[in-house]
């Protein structure tokens, strides 16, 4: 079962589209607003961002050679209709905010085991890229969240 949901997860982070390919761009630090392949960071990792249905978002990080690094759950997609934010610092670091599901994670790079820590920057404190931070302060449900204070 997890080898199936792994593909169907892959073919559909790769699979074409029968509307306007999504774009295709170099990142090396800041927002993530729209559909698109990414290349991003110092490593050469790719950050894809895609609808699978019934305009559900996810997202992946890949490295250069396609393997995934990081996938978000198919329980916890995101939306064009609600708020969310995606910001991708220098050091490889991915940072997310889903209002759908109230999720707060900090993907930070452990380069040592070649893979992404989850941190809920809301129960844990962390220092968060200022200029995401600036734009969850607009946020007025993340009231208690440590890292914003």
């Amino acid at each position: 079962m997890r080898f199936i949901l792994s593909l169907f997860t892959i073919l559909s982070l790769t699979q074409c589209s029968s509307d306007n390919s999504p774009k295709h761009s170099f990142i090396l630090e800041g927002f993530i607003k729209t559909n698109g392949s990414y290349s991003w960071g110092k490593t050469q990792k790719n950050i894809v961002v895609k609808n699978i249905e019934n305009s559900c978002k996810i997202f992946a990080i890949t490295d250069k050679r396609g393997r995934i690094l990081y996938q978000q759950p198919l329980n916890v997609t995101f939306s064009d209709y609600h708020y969310w934010l995606c910001y991708a610092d220098d050091k490889d670091n991915l940072y997310y905010y889903n209002s759908d599901y109230n999720e707060v994670k900090a993907l930070i790079w452990n380069s040592e085991l070649k893979k992404y820590d989850e941190v809920n920057f809301c129960s844990t404190k962390i220092n968060l890229p200022s200029k995401f931070k600036d734009e969850l302060k607009k946020d007025a449900t993340l009231t208690d969240c440590l890292s914003l204070k």
